[in-house]
């Protein structure tokens, strides 16, 4: 796969068309200036967007519509992708968007840990390739956790499978987060080693994506252990390998007298930006903006790919970033204007690669 086939140009040529698709920065930000949800409806009834958008609203009206109608667009944008891939490139691209699916898996199994209700739990579920709409709305009536994973791991044994063993301790404890450190384990830990041996350039890139993620995923991990005063040895055991920061480098962050001094360590590293972001997570709690911070670093390293290997697997990554961006902010600019959240709040939300 060093060399493009016919197959990959044909694919990424189809890929550069789709993005044509995509909303503009301007016109985003208008669907916030203007504040009309009904005049955002209409916008999408003539998009990309116009065969969910419609479909919807046989269903619902308003925000409930719309949120539908995106969420609906994101899954078959996935399954097209899915469709189109051929050969080795296609077993890259499925284990690239799989990462959805995982989102989508960690969503269900918090909302049932916090016994949120089914319809108010369906707001917040965002479908994957494989874990549709129609599948979500199934897995969320799930009546206890058990039922749950057992749903999960016959549907994806792969990739949930690992959530059985992972039950009892669960229950022991009621501990979420040995459930998902389960999934983060088998997912980006065992995907990225296995790419790791690979001498594909393609597995590379994908390889380095899943390493970007552990890292979010660690240092997430030791912010949690400063800000809540937990257990530091018990979070280093919980650090992922396979990162792009070592875990000798993350046990000497958490070996730090505080969280500052912690940050200050990744001052040498590809995360200094981040500095800034974590003193503001110190200050209100909130994690979400580093979250959206890593996405941020993420896409722009792909954008950069996709212009440097118009040939590689970085054109599709770049692209499904691209389109769960979009689809993230129309939905953060859905529940702004529907929950009159201050339109400041929801702007510093948004982002945009170029």
């Amino acid at each position: 796969m060093s060399d493009p086939n016919t197959d990959i140009v044909y694919f990424n040529a189809r890929i550069s068309g789709k993005k044509s698709g995509l909303f503009s920065k301007s016109a985003i930000e208008d669907f916030l200036n203007q504040g009309d949800l009904q005049r955002m409806q209409d916008v999408l009834l003539e998009s990309t967007y116009r065969k969910e958008m419609a479909e919807a609203l046989t269903r619902h009206q308003g925000p409930e519509a719309i949120e539908e109608a995106l969420s609906r667009n994101l899954a078959e944008t996935y399954r097209g992708l899915v469709k189109q891939a051929q050969g080795d490139f296609s077993i890259l691209i499925r284990l690239f968007l799989t990462r959805w699916d995982l989102d989508a898996v960690k969503s269900l199994l918090r909302c049932q840990h916090h016994n949120i209700d089914a319809d108010a739990a369906l707001h917040s579920l965002i479908p994957g390739p494989t874990m549709t709409l129609p599948l979500l709305h199934e897995f969320v009536q799930m009546e206890s956790m058990q039922e749950l994973v057992q749903a999960l791991a016959a549907a994806n044994s792969m990739f949930c499978g690992c959530l059985r063993k992972a039950l009892s301790t669960y229950e022991e404890n009621n501990d979420l987060f040995v459930l998902e450190e389960a999934l983060d384990r088998q997912y980006f830990v065992q995907t990225a080693k296995v790419l790791g041996e690979s001498e594909d350039p393609d597995a590379a890139i994908l390889r380095e994506q899943l390493s970007a993620e552990i890292d979010r995923i660690n240092i997430r991990l030791l912010m949690q252990a400063f800000q809540d005063g937990g257990d530091k040895e018990l979070a280093a055991q919980r650090l992922l390998p396979e990162g792009t920061l070592s875990l000798g480098q993350l046990k000497n962050m958490l070996d730090a007298t505080d969280a500052a001094a912690a940050m200050e360590q990744l001052a040498n590293t590809r995360y200094q930006a981040l500095m800034e972001e974590l003193f503001q997570f110190l200050q209100t709690g909130r994690f979400s903006p580093i979250e959206r911070y890593f996405e941020r670093v993420l896409m722009q390293r792909l954008y950069r790919m996709a212009l440097q290997a118009p040939f590689g697997i970085g054109v599709a990554m770049n692209y499904v970033w691209l389109k769960y961006n979009e689809v993230i902010n129309l939905r953060l600019i859905v529940h702004g204007l529907s929950g009159n959240v201050p339109e400041g709040r929801v702007r510093e939300e948004l982002y945009f690669v170029s």
